[in-house]
């Protein structure tokens, strides 16, 4: 795994813009001093050790073919094997359902073909009990020391921990706080927008930036997640749960289950259900 630290500060430069020789042979100096550092076979699992300490962040590294190279133990327990090494070399299907394997797929397909980082990717995973549950995914290419790209590591982070920061995200973070109030509500993209003080068109462009999704992809998200720990902690009917959380009809929140989490509402419910409904 090739890591590469922030550039330096930028060279003192004279008065008239230019840039002292002697300052530019520093710079390559220290530049060169980085390059003999990271030439050496450091062990790169040490470098991921300190990201053990930090409980609402996970990680994994993949490979070129996204086989799992390594994984935090938190993330390891979440696909509910109990060592790192019952995971390595396995591909997404192989501890994950096909669609969410699929899913994952496209997603480190995307990042290796292009090169390009992909951040905050609102999806799906499973939480420390085993139940689906929304997760925002860093994805960031990993290349060797010729500079071909070898794999990619990314960052898991719950998505309750992130809404902790939501308030420093300016608009973004008013729009967010204002969809999540309002779960079971009809509001217009015009309220939302009024909210976080921004138009409808820059509004959407903040949240694909942000997220890779629409508003209207957002919301829907949302009302899938709220309903599923109503489908796993009460006894109200899919009906009464579907209405709760703003679909007009159960075939609706049906369908948009499925196509979200891979199954229909009614099976994850008898999947995990008794699991957490006292008796």
């Amino acid at each position: 795994m090739k890591v590469t630290p922030a550039r330096d500060s930028q060279p003192v430069r004279t008065p008239s813009g230019s840039t002292p020789a002697s300052s530019r042979a520093a710079v390559r100096q220290r530049f060169r001093l980085r390059d003999r550092f990271f030439e050496n076979q450091i062990n790169c699992r040490e470098l991921l050790e300190p990201f053990n300490r930090f409980p609402d962040v996970l990680y994994f590294v993949k490979d070129r073919d996204s086989r799992i190279m390594a994984m935090s133990p938190g993330a390891v327990a979440r696909t509910g094997f109990n060592s790192e090494e019952e995971i390595i070399g396995r591909l997404p299907h192989e501890y994950l359902p096909p669609t969410l394997a699929k899913k994952f797929l496209r997603d480190d397909g995307l990042v290796m073909r292009s090169g390009k980082p992909m951040r905050n990717i609102v999806e799906v995973y499973y939480n420390e009990r085993g139940v689906c549950d929304w997760i925002i995914t860093d994805k960031h290419p990993l290349r060797n020391a010729g500079g071909q790209i070898v794999g990619l590591m990314g960052t898991m982070q719950p998505f309750a921990a992130r809404q902790k920061n939501w308030a420093k995200l300016g608009p973004i973070g008013k729009a967010i706080d204002f969809i999540q109030i309002h779960l079971g509500e009809h509001v217009s993209m015009a309220e939302i927008t009024r909210r976080a003080g921004f138009s409808e068109r820059q509004l959407q462009r903040k949240f694909l930036r942000m997220f890779g999704i629409t508003m209207q992809q957002f919301i829907i998200q949302s009302r899938v997640h709220a309903a599923i720990n109503e489908l796993v902690h009460s006894d109200r009917t899919i009906a009464e749960i579907a209405a709760q959380f703003g679909f007009t009809h159960q075939s609706a929140f049906t369908r948009q289950f499925h196509e979200i989490i891979g199954i229909p509402p009614s099976t994850y419910r008898q999947r995990y259900f008794d699991r957490f409904v006292p008796k």
